[in-house]
């Protein structure tokens, strides 16, 4: 792909999807940026995609909405570790004399508990083989649908599918997730 056409069209056309991509993700784990963090976010993406060529590595071209979709998200909470990893602005000396209840509130904690963890990652497991299991097509309508927030019409939009197909799609990629989840308990 030429750079003129990258730059003028590809970002034109996908530079919505990013953004809410983008946001979503990150409203989906509780956390909120400014427009400016998520529009420098955004700008990173569209730099990685371009400076990687990975557009070159993608065969279906009706996939691309998605797999922005995806790496848009995963930018995100990839932006979000980076900013975990940045030292406190006052750290906590070790011959520092701490009561407790300060301690625990000068501790971010930003995750869950270990048997949370497990749970959800158990869980999590068995929706992603559940969804894996899906044909194509109700594969992509389903994430698009359950993991970025997209409604019917926008996902007709997205993939240039009657409103009706999407929401067929969704029924039986909804009773085949089901039936997966209850064979796999």
């Amino acid at each position: 792909m030429d750079e003129g056409h990258f730059n003028e069209n590809f970002v034109k056309t996908y530079s919505h999807l990013v953004y809410t991509a983008i946001y979503r993700r990150l409203k989906g784990c509780g956390i909120t940026l400014s427009q400016e963090e998520i529009l420098d976010i955004r700008q990173e993406v569209f730099i990685s995609i371009w400076e990687n060529r990975k557009l070159d590595a993608i065969r279906d071209p009706e996939s691309i909405p998605y797999w922005i979709a995806i790496v848009s998200g995963n930018a995100a909470m990839q932006h979000m570790r980076k900013l975990r990893r940045i030292e406190p602005e006052n750290p906590i000396l070790l011959c520092d004399k701490v009561e407790e209840s300060e301690l625990i509130d000068l501790i971010p904690s930003f995750g869950l508990s270990p048997s949370e963890e497990v749970n959800e990652s158990e869980l999590s497991g068995r929706i992603d083989d559940a969804i894996e299991s899906l044909p194509v097509k109700e594969k992509l309508i389903i994430k698009l649908n359950l993991l970025h927030d997209k409604k019917y019409k926008e996902i007709a939009e997205i993939l240039s599918l009657p409103v009706g197909t999407v929401s067929s799609c969704m029924k039986r990629a909804k009773n085949k997730l089901r039936a997966h989840l209850k064979a796999s308990e």
